[in-house]
C-alpha cells in the first residue's frame, strides 16, 4: 500500500518538529534549595534489584501534563520531612528521598531527555532515566534537625538478591 505524499510530509514534519523541541531542551537549576545532581538509571529493571527504586524511600507525585522541576522541588520540600534528594521521570513523575540506592549510576546528562509535561523546555528525566536534584549545603542544614545525614550506602548482590546497606549519623 503506497502512502500518499501528504501523509509523508505530514510524518517528516513531525519528525522535524521532535528534533527540534527534544534539541532545545534544558536543565532546570534556579532553586535556593536544590541544585541540578545529574542523570541517573532507575534501578527496578536491574536484574536481583527486586524492583527497588533509586529514589524510593520517600514519596512521590505523578502530575499528567502538568509536572516541572520547580513543582517537583517544591512537592519535596514541604511539609514535615525536607527530602534531600528530588527526581523528575517520564516528564511527569516526581520522587522524593533522602537517598539514592547503591545500585543507581550516574549517567551522561544526556540520557534525560524528555520534556516536562508542564514546561517543555526544561528535561525532567527520561525513560527509567530520572533528573536529579539535592538539597542544597545551606538549605540542608534547616532540614539536619528532622532527618539524620545519609553516610554510605552499598549495594550487594547475592544469589540473585540485592541486599542494600544504608548507614545514617
Amino acid at each position: 500500500m503506497r502512502c500518499p505524499l501528504s501523509v509523508l510530509g505530514l510524518m517528516a514534519l513531525l519528525a522535524l518538529t521532535y528534533a527540534q523541541s527534544t534539541h532545545n531542551l534544558t536543565i532546570w537549576d534556579d532553586s535556593k534549595k536544590y541544585s541540578y545532581f545529574g542523570c541517573f538509571n532507575e534501578t527496578t529493571q536491574i536484574p536481583g534489584s527486586a524492583d527497588t527504586r533509586a529514589l524510593g524511600d520517600g514519596i512521590n507525585e505523578s502530575k499528567e501534563g502538568e509536572m516541572t522541576v520547580p513543582l517537583c522541588l517544591a512537592y519535596c520540600s514541604l511539609g514535615a520531612t525536607e527530602y534531600r534528594y528530588a527526581g523528575l521521570e517520564w516528564s511527569r513523575e516526581c520522587w522524593c528521598s533522602q537517598s539514592i540506592a547503591g545500585i543507581a549510576e550516574k549517567l551522561n546528562d544526556s540520557s534525560c531527555s524528555y520534556p516536562c509535561e508542564g514546561d517543555n523546555t526544561t528535561i525532567c528525566g527520561g525513560a527509567l532515566k530520572l533528573s536529579v536534584y539535592r538539597l542544597s549545603s545551606e538549605a540542608s542544614k534547616s532540614a539536619s534537625t528532622s532527618a539524620s545525614a545519609l553516610i554510605a550506602s552499598w549495594a550487594v548482590i547475592l544469589s540473585g538478591l540485592v541486599l542494600l546497606l544504608t548507614v545514617y549519623e
